[in-house]
């Protein structure tokens, strides 16, 4: 790989102001983007910030995710005509990419994640699987591509990957039976990628081993051989388990936290909600959905989740696994505080917005609850 000048330094700093994000619609998501898809049409046309706001909140309760994109020129001098397997060095932590997710900033920073240098090329297309982590709650996968000066693309790594992605668990494959469908991050670098998904042990499937190999599949359009790659993966175990099997009523909703798991990197909270009568749907334009605090009244980021509906004996409840930013120290206790969002009317309205473009939301008191945390668990 030749060394840049000073002039391809320049040409980076320039493209690294760009930042570009795309979101990733899944399962759950589409009945409250309609709604707010009518109140943008109708109150904020022109402000995509919006938007992009609202797909962040509603990921409590859905299994929204965000693509994932990066700047960076490189050149690689691979044969056009060879497929290789070799070690590249790494220059940068791909997960030090991430725009907003400190939790990956601190596997990096901590030591918490293996670095890797496993690369394929293919037709001068290089892609490197630099770094993964793996903490009882979410698996992340730091990815990079090498491809010839002249082939430079604006598109990105993720624009490039997202879609033709698949994953050998121990030979085994992964799919919506055994895992959460895979999940993108932002990032500052459009060469950089970061994947990310989780188990369902929380909603009735198999949990992850302590250890394993992952297989990596994915295509790139014009280059005919795939590029596959293994990935070890390893348990970090450095975390907190509870479960606190706590329940709150109010109306017609029966709301439980089951499971609060506490890593360096990711805060995991398992709900339940289910009905005490029938008379209206859990998740009607959107349900109850929650924010997460620390002792001193911190309000946790989202990073992502899902949920799935457990059927049993005439009952239908929803389960959801939340995925949320770390703690910066570990707290006495946490509190949950359920909402709802708030709507200019039933049941079509669109959703109520403040002062900044954001939606309004309702919290509900009878359903909060607080779970003290032990660092002996």
């Amino acid at each position: 790989m030749n060394t840049r000048s000073k002039q391809e330094d320049k040409e980076v700093d320039q493209l690294e102001k760009i930042i570009r994000e795309t979101p990733v619609e899944v399962d759950l998501v589409n009945r409250t983007m309609r709604n707010y898809e009518s109140s943008r049409d109708t109150k904020l046309s022109g402000k995509s910030r919006t938007r992009q706001k609202l797909r962040h909140g509603v990921m409590i309760f859905t299994t929204s995710a965000a693509m994932i994109f990066s700047l960076l020129i490189m050149t690689n001098l691979i044969s056009p005509t060879t497929a290789t397997i070799k070690d590249e060095p790494i220059s940068t932590s791909v997960f030090k990419s991430s725009e907003r997710d400190v939790g990956l900033h601190a596997a990096d920073e901590k030591g918490l994640s293996t670095k890797l240098n496993t690369s394929v090329t293919h037709e001068g297309f290089t892609l490197s699987v630099t770094e993964v982590v793996y903490d009882g709650a979410r698996v992340a996968i730091g990815v990079e591509r090498h491809q010839k000066e002249a082939e430079n693309s604006k598109e990105s790594l993720s624009d490039q990957i997202m879609g033709n992605i698949e994953f050998l668990l121990n030979g085994e494959p992964l799919n919506h039976t055994n895992f959460s469908g895979i999940f993108g991050q932002p990032s500052k670098d459009n060469n950089f990628a970061i994947l990310e998904f989780a188990d369902l042990k929380n909603q009735g499937g198999e949990p992850f081993p302590k250890q394993f190999n992952l297989t990596l599949t994915t295509t790139i359009d014009g280059i005919s051989e795939p590029f596959i790659i293994d990935i070890p993966v390893s348990d970090s175990g450095n975390y907190i388990n509870l479960q606190p099997n706590i329940s709150r009523k109010y109306k017609n909703n029966d709301f439980t936290i089951e499971q609060v798991i506490l890593t360096p990197i990711t805060t995991s909270i398992t709900t339940r909600k289910a009905l005490l009568d029938k008379s209206t749907s859990i998740d009607s334009r959107g349900g109850i959905s929650i924010d997460v605090f620390d002792d001193q009244g911190n309000k946790l980021k989202i990073i992502h989740g899902n949920g799935s509906r457990e059927t049993n004996e005439g009952t239908s409840d929803l389960i959801e696994d939340l995925r949320l930013h770390p703690f910066e120290t570990l707290p006495n206790a946490i509190t949950i505080k359920p909402y709802t969002y708030l709507y200019d009317a039933y049941p079509n309205g669109s959703f109520q917005m403040d002062e900044n473009g954001d939606p309004k939301i309702q919290y509900i008191p009878e359903l909060e609850i607080i779970v003290p945390i032990s660092s002996q668990q």
